[in-house]
C-alpha cells in the first residue's frame, strides 16, 4: 500500500508543473504557493474538525508547514526565476540525494544494499526525463544565486520529508497534510501582506486555483501515507515517477512533445522503482 500510495502522489504531482504554467500567465509565483497551500488544508478541515493542532502537535506542524510549504516553495521560485529551465531541471533532482542522506544520517532509516544500486536507476531516469540529455545549456556558474536558491530548496524539501515522516507516524496523514498546509500557506500569505506585496487573483483563474489546491491536497495526503509506510527514502523514489506523469500531462494539456531519450528515461525510472519494490519480497 506504501508504493501504491507514493506512486498516487506521483500523478497527483504530474499535474502540478501543468497547473503552474497555466495559473503563472496571470498570477504572481509567491501568490500561488501561498494560496495553494492555505486552500489546500482547508479542503481537508472538514475532516475530523475538531482534531485539532495541541501542545504536543502545534510544534512539528509550523515546523513542517514552514519548510515544505512555505520556506522550500519560496527558495525554488525565486530560483527559478534567476537560473535557467535546465539548470533548475537538474538541480532539482538533488532532493533524492539530500533527503536519502539525511534518512541515513540523521533518522537512521536504511536501504539494503541491492535497493542502493536499484536507486541509481531511477535517479538516472530522472536526470534524462529532465535534460532529454541536452547538457550544453547546461551552465552552473551562469544564474550562480539561482541555482544555489534551487539546491537550498532541495536540501529544505529533504528535511521536511524526512520530519514529515515522523510527525505523519505520530499523529497521521491527513492531520499532517491539514495543518502542514494551513500553516505553511498561512506564513507565507502572512509574508505577503507584511510586505505589501499584490495578492491579485483574476476571477477566471479561481476555477484554476481551486482545482491545483485539490491536487496539492490529494498529493500531500497520498505523499504522507507513503511516508508512514515505506519511509522517506522509498518514497521519494517512487514519487520521482511524476517525471513521467508531468511529461504525460504536459503533452496533453499544454501540447509539449516527449522525445524518445526522454521516453527511455522514463523506462529507467520505472524499471528501478520495479526492481526496489520488488526487492521488497512484496
Amino acid at each position: 500500500m506504501g508504493y501504491l500510495y507514493a506512486l498516487g502522489s506521483a500523478v497527483t504531482g504530474g499535474l502540478i508543473p501543468v497547473l503552474s504554467k497555466l495559473l503563472l500567465v496571470n498570477v504572481k509565483p509567491l501568490t500561488i504557493s501561498a494560496l495553494v497551500f492555505l486552500v489546500a488544508g482547508l479542503i481537508l478541515f472538514p475532516y475530523r474538525p475538531k482534531d485539532l493542532p495541541g501542545r504536543r502537535s502545534v510544534g512539528w506542524m509550523v515546523a513542517t508547514g514552514l519548510l515544505g510549504a512555505a520556506l522550500a516553495p519560496a527558495l525554488y521560485l525565486y530560483g527559478v526565476d534567476q537560473t535557467s529551465a535546465i539548470n533548475a531541471a537538474l538541480l532539482t533532482n538533488a532532493e533524492v540525494f539530500f533527503t536519502a542522506v539525511l534518512a541515513f544520517l540523521v533518522f537512521k532509516e536504511r536501504l539494503k544494499r541491492k535497493q542502493l544500486l536499484e536507486s541509481i536507476l531511477v535517479v538516472a531516469g530522472i536526470v534524462v526525463v529532465s535534460t532529454d540529455l541536452d547538457f550544453s545549456s547546461v551552465q552552473l556558474l551562469h544564474g550562480l544565486t539561482g541555482n544555489l536558491l534551487i539546491l537550498g530548496s532541495s536540501i529544505v524539501w529533504a528535511l521536511d520529508n524526512n520530519l514529515s515522516r515522523i510527525t505523519s507516524q505520530r499523529f497521521g496523514p491527513i492531520f499532517v497534510s491539514k495543518f502542514r498546509n494551513i500553516f505553511g500557506g498561512g506564513l507565507l500569505l502572512g509574508f505577503l501582506l507584511a510586505t505589501s506585496a499584490s495578492l491579485t487573483v483574476p476571477a477566471p483563474a479561481l476555477p484554476l486555483l481551486f482545482l491545483y489546491a485539490a491536487d496539492i491536497a490529494l498529493a500531500t495526503l497520498t505523499f504522507m501515507a507513503a511516508l508512514v509506510r515505506i519511509g522517506a527514502v522509498r518514497a521519494l523514489l517512487v514519487f520521482s515517477t511524476t517525471s513521467i506523469f508531468g511529461s504525460l500531462f504536459a503533452v496533453a494539456g499544454l501540447g509539449e512533445t516527449i522525445t524518445l531519450i526522454q521516453a527511455s528515461g522514463g523506462a529507467l525510472i520505472l524499471l528501478g522503482v520495479y526492481l526496489i519494490h520488488k526487492s521488497e519480497g512484496v
